[in-house]
């Protein structure tokens, strides 16, 4: 754990979450940009909040877990995969520069951006994992559906003779 980049994220939290809503707001996600701002703020909160989890835990098991768990979620609201996969790279963008300017010299500074890439590159695996997953076992689900109502309705088709 470096105790450093702890504290300056730590001390960075609400404006992280408010520049990611803002950048989510900017970019091309629709479904972010459908939703209320608030809405938009309080999950960004959560996420930056599990990626400094994270952090302080020097291993990405935290961040992965919220990501996880937010996989059902995302898919019922019809988000693609890339507006999540966004939302960390816009994540991992903001926190570049303050890994990088938290001082140091080169192999702390990359030490920092490791663990910062580190962390939100097995979120992004694991999202991507997950939500296909999820994709998967919902196109089972309405296949299945698709059949019983298929079979419901077999044989109320009016014949040729009336």
């Amino acid at each position: 754990m470096d105790s450093t980049l702890t504290s300056l994220l730590d001390a960075r939290a609400g404006a992280l979450g408010r520049d990611l809503a803002t950048a989510l707001f900017a970019h091309d996600a629709p479904h972010y940009r459908e939703m209320p701002a608030e809405e938009v703020r309080a999950r960004c909160d959560r996420l930056v909040a599990a990626f400094l989890e994270a952090v302080r835990g020097g291993g990405p098991e935290p961040f992965v877990r919220h990501l996880r768990g937010i996989v059902e979620q995302r898919v019922a609201e019809g988000f693609l995969l890339r507006e999540v996969q966004q939302a960390l790279s816009l994540l991992e963008a903001a926190v570049w520069p303050l890994a990088e300017g938290a001082g140091g010299d080169t192999a702390t500074v990359v030490r920092r951006l490791a663990v910062v890439t580190g962390i939100v590159g097995q979120g992004k695996d694991e999202l991507a994992r997950a939500f296909l997953d999820q994709l998967e076992r919902c196109g089972a689900r309405a296949s299945s559906l698709q059949r019983r109502l298929d079979e419901l309705f077999r044989g109320t088709e009016p014949t040729p003779q009336g």
